[in-house]
């Protein structure tokens, strides 16, 4: 599994697809695996879909011990992630808890993202 190790903590995430790229936010105590049936059908339909394991109690590693994990922190590693991969104009989509986090992503760092999707959440 491809990982991105930002100061905060390793990332772990499933990608799929190619074109533009759409980044999941799942809620609490889920995992990146919680998209596998809608990237599923989005990658033939050109989006590259990234759907990382966020640190919400389903990570593997443990994050860096001054890791920010509160939810403004949480939006940060989101927003931290997506330019560590060199993403342009990502769609970031979020359910559940994930949903408030992109909420704080589109606030506090719209430059990371080129479209906002909320599914039913906070």
């Amino acid at each position: 599994m491809p990982t991105v190790a930002l100061p905060q903590g390793t990332i772990q995430y499933i990608e799929t697809g190619e074109g533009r790229p759409v980044v999941f936010v799942h809620g609490y105590l889920a995992a990146g695996e919680l998209w596998d049936r809608l990237a599923a059908e989005l990658a033939p339909r050109g989006y590259r879909c990234i759907a990382p394991t966020w640190p919400l109690g389903a990570h593997a590693e443990p994050m860096a011990p001054a890791a920010d994990l509160t939810p403004t922190g949480l939006a940060a590693i989101v927003a931290a992630f997506i330019r560590e991969l060199g993403l342009e104009d990502a769609v970031l989509v979020g359910n559940d808890t994930g949903g408030a986090l992109c909420q704080l992503v589109a606030t506090g760092h719209p430059d990371a993202i080129g479209a906002l999707v909320l599914t039913n959440c906070d």
